[in-house]
């Protein structure tokens, strides 16, 4: 059940570093000899008054796998957050806060974010803890999947909200802060990493050990469940402990075992209270061998007084740290932007989750798999800090982020300068690139650079083209020679160069890290076949490739250049260079090219490979703009398609067999035109409720957040895929033809033809004076109504109207089909026999055809019915509201309200009137003749 979010301030204490008391009768707890604790206390910033505001209730976010809640309401709760227990305001002063920036300069982050920008993209921690405060402008501002929270669970209240607004809150946003809050002197460790929550403390801050049970559970079920898999879990609770060795009634260690087996890495806070105990030791879980104890270290990197330590731990910043808290925990303003300074383990353990986020990271670029909790350790501690603790009197390891990252980055494999460039030697070729090389590198900082240096033996161009790029490596060129600088960016840089001249040619990353293949190839001055502008789509047939050909060409409008292979393309190879020979695409096994040009634009076709007979088609045809994509057809009969986003990721768009894909999520509006011949246009729907209008030649059809507008086709196909499509089909001014299915309608008239498949309701509409509509049921039971003004058939699924027409047929297509038709407001005339009835009047004709059940109403006017029995034996009605003859095999025709009405019983058969009807007639004229 969704909550609503607290907005009320709640009293402004300190978490006490203290132990806590024990709070439980339960035999469990009796065990512990002290109960589980937040290993953190909270500074508090400056008192401000503070407004409450009413919060809009939560919504749950997950369908994940989760575990059942257990019960608690009548236990006591194994530990708890305790809102009496704390420092005041006044013994705090003259703390010193450090921000997370300050942090970072103890661990070495910066040189890791300035050197690599590492910041644990990919990747997701799970926090268990008291909550997250997910609307949090630092934390992403939301919950879900888009949003850096992208799910959780609350184990106290058993929904998918863990919002962090118990009374004793704060504790699980400030851990969520230091692991990956954004933006600012208070940047987490790794910005850019997703969050789960998993809340274990009730709003009165009660937790129970049966709740981070089911919480590390959680973990390992929902693990690859995210787009991002979970890697890290980071808990910053324990209990009144300190040994290396775990309590006899330890419960967690069958789960962390498991997620430990599964690669995730734990951190856990060493706790707080080294000055009860002083002796080395551990909180538990700290205590467990299957996670990492983390200890807590002061600005200067010495121990912080508080912090329990053990020589198989690591330390890290967790005293004075200021980070993200909730809204009510600040200055209770109704905007989710506060922050707030803590102290304790809590806020180490959250430190080195990141850490190891940004560990894992760096592992995987350099290319390292199956990655393990004890690899990342084991290299945190291979290299980190060693520093002495006058108070054990033993060496203990602190957090070195800077120098754990430097050992596994890769070292620079070719010169960074110009004076250090890698020599190629001499390069030189002819036309078919007789002079080729292939190499591979790596940016493995982002202020890193490749050189290179070579000769030219020709006259000719020089291409530089990058492939395979991996991580977020994006090339960036710059070259240098004779002619001077010029600078490009993209995957290939090509140069023109003089024989004998020395040129150097450097490539860097325009986005970041990653491993390249690089290709070097040497051509020389080349001929070619000048096509000119290219139309708006064209065939160039019967092409001989003699190793390879070359063909100029030029984009005729602003949009999508398209070469493709139509005829014997399969053994050759096309690519497209630009006016500078620079390579802009490649075919490869598609023999396909685009690019996005504008119109004027001059590009070079490469076609290589052996074959005759080839055909390329030359298309520019597409345009975007916005939201839009615009397309136009030929002079001559196209066929185009288009399906708005069926498969859920593209629109696909087909023009005489040349498909195009747009996601989504970036074009949603179609614009398209016919232009000259016989055009026609095939538009699928999305299962969304759409409207569509058809008219002559034209359709507009709306949706949720898209328009499709198309115009000049000759045949029109629109195909509902539900959610309750309705369709207007509008006729021309002359001579129509209106058909209605149970499936499908159809208008039709000179020069056109419009097609509605799979509508829920369609509409369609007269505009002549000779239109004639044509209504058909399905196999259902349907029903026909017939007015002056209109027509409707409709059955299970469908509803279609017919409006202003001069005549409609109606055609039953099932036994049990009926048909209502209503006369108009003045003189009428209905005329029923036994397969198909008519009601006709100034200006409308509407026939009723195979219902087992036709009635005919009449209203105001002089209106007379007639009604003509079967070849069987029929029985025929009379009475004050008019008659009825049922048919002997079946259905029955019927008048009401009319003001003549007579019954013909000539077709055959031995037909009577019922006993009622004799009577009836008896009172009418008092005697039978």
């Amino acid at each position: 059940m969704a909550r609503a979010r607290r907005t009320e301030p709640r009293p402004r204490r300190l978490e006490a570093l203290e132990a806590r008391q024990v709070m439980s009768a339960d035999p469990l707890a009796d065990l512990l000899g002290g109960a589980i604790s937040h290993h953190s206390a909270l500074d508090p910033p400056p008192l401000l008054q503070h407004a409450a505001l009413d919060a809009p209730p939560l919504v749950q976010h997950s369908e994940l796998d989760l575990p059942p809640l257990a019960h608690h309401e009548l236990e006591e709760p194994d530990f708890w957050l305790d809102p009496n227990d704390g420092f005041t305001l006044e013994s705090q002063v003259g703390q010193i806060e450090q921000t997370l920036a300050s942090a970072h300069l103890l661990t070495g982050l910066n040189t890791v974010r300035d050197n690599y920008g590492f910041s644990g993209s990919g990747q997701t921690v799970a926090v268990i803890d008291s909550g997250i405060a997910w609307d949090h402008f630092a934390l992403g501002g939301g919950l879900g999947s888009g949003y850096r929270v992208v799910g959780g669970w609350d184990f106290t209240e058993n929904d998918a909200n863990p919002y962090d607004d118990g009374p004793s809150g704060f504790h699980g946003t400030h851990v969520s802060g230091i692991i990956g809050a954004s933006g600012g002197v208070n940047s987490g460790v790794a910005p850019d990493v997703d969050l789960v929550g998993l809340r274990v403390f009730s709003d009165t801050g009660a937790g129970y050990f049966s709740w981070v049970e089911s919480a590390l559970k959680w973990v390992h079920t929902n693990r690859n469940a995210f787009e991002n898999p979970i890697t890290a879990v980071n808990l910053s609770l324990g209990t009144n402990w300190n040994a290396s060795t775990v309590p006899n009634w330890a419960n967690l260690e069958d789960e962390f075992a498991q997620l430990e087996a599964d690669g995730i890495f734990i951190s856990v806070s060493a706790g707080n209270d080294f000055a009860s105990y002083n002796t080395p030791g551990l909180s538990y879980p700290a205590a467990s061998p299957y996670v990492v104890p983390v200890m807590s270290v002061d600005d200067s990197g010495s121990l912080s007084y508080f912090s329990q330590r053990h020589t198989r731990g690591i330390a890290a910043p967790g005293r004075f740290i200021t980070s993200t808290v909730p809204d009510y925990a600040g200055n209770n303003n109704g905007i989710a932007d506060d922050y707030a300074s803590a102290s304790g383990t809590s806020m180490a353990a959250p430190y080195v989750a990141g850490a190891s986020v940004l560990v894992r990271e760096a592992m995987q670029f350099v290319g390292m798999s199956g990655i393990t909790q004890d690899m990342i350790f084991d290299h945190l501690t291979a290299t980190a800090d060693t520093f002495f603790d006058s108070a054990t009197n033993q060496n203990y390891k602190r957090l070195n982020l800077g120098r754990a990252i430097d050992a596994l980055m890769p070292d620079d494999d070719y010169g960074s300068s110009v004076e250090t460039a890698y020599n190629l030697g001499s390069l030189g070729g002819t036309l078919q690139s007789q002079s080729q090389m292939a190499m591979n590198g790596v940016i493995g900082k982002l202020d890193d650079a490749d050189y290179f240096t070579f000769t030219a033996a020709a006259t000719g161009r020089a291409t530089f083209n990058t492939a395979g790029g991996t991580h977020q490596f994006t090339a960036s060129w710059q070259g240098m020679g004779a002619a001077g600088w010029s600078v490009n960016s993209g995957s290939g840089y090509a140069m023109d160069v003089v024989a004998g001249q020395t040129y150097t040619v450097c490539l860097s990353s325009s986005s970041g890290l990653g491993y390249y293949g690089l290709n070097v190839s040497f051509e020389n001055t080349f001929s070619f076949t000048d096509w000119g502008a290219v139309g708006v789509q064209q065939t160039q047939s019967n092409l001989t490739i003699g190793g390879e050909q070359w063909y100029r060409l030029a984009a005729s409008r602003n949009g999508y250049l398209t070469v493709d292979a139509v005829a014997d393309g399969a053994n050759v190879s096309i690519e497209l260079y630009n006016a500078n020979l620079q390579r802009v695409a490649e075919g490869g096994a598609t023999d396909r090219v685009d690019v996005l040009s504008t119109a004027g634009t001059e590009f070079y076709v490469r076609v290589s490979g052996t074959a005759s007979g080839v055909g390329l088609r030359l298309t520019n045809a597409v345009a975007v703009s916005g939201a839009t994509v615009h397309v136009i057809g030929t002079e001559g009969d196209d066929a185009i398609a288009f399906s708005t986003g069926t498969g859920g990721t593209h629109n696909g768009l087909s023009i005489n067999g040349l498909v195009y894909a747009f996601s989504t999520s970036v074009y949603r509006d179609l614009a398209v035109s016919g232009a000259g011949g016989n055009d026609s246009l095939v538009l699928h729907g999305t299962p969304q409720k759409e409207t569509v209008h058809l008219g002559v030649n034209s359709i507009n059809l709306t949706g949720p957040g898209h328009v499709l507008a198309g115009s000049s086709f000759e045949s029109i196909v629109v195909v509902g895929m539900g959610g309750g499509d309705v369709a207007y089909m509008y006729g021309s001014s002359g001579a129509d033809t209106y058909r209605t299915y149970g499936d499908r309608v159809v208008m039709s008239g000179a020069g056109y033809s419009n097609r509605a498949v799979g509508f829920t309701m369609t509409y369609g509409y007269a505009n002549g004076a000779n239109d004639v509509a044509y209504m058909y049921g399905s196999a259902s039971a349907d029903t026909y109504r017939s007015y002056d003004n209109r027509v409707i058939m409709s059955g299970p699924g469908y509803y279609n109207s017919a409006l202003a027409f001069a005549a409609t047929h109606g055609f039953a297509d099932g036994a049990n089909d009926v048909a209502f038709m209503y006369d108009s407001a003045g003189n009428d005339v209905y005329r029923a026999y036994s397969d198909r009835a008519i009601m006709s009047g100034t200006g409308y004709n509407n026939r009723a055809t195979g219902f087992a059940s036709v009635t005919g109403f009449a209203s105001t006017g002089n209106d007379a019915a007639w009604l003509h029995d079967s070849a069987g034996a029929d029985q025929a009605t009379v009475r004050d509201w008019g008659g009825a003859i049922d048919r002997a095999l079946g259905g029955r025709i019927e008048a009401r309200g009319f003001d003549t009405l007579l019954l013909y019983g000539n077709e055959g058969g031995l037909n009577s009137v019922d006993e009622d009807a004799v009577d009836y007639v008896f009172s009418k004229i008092g005697v039978w003749s």
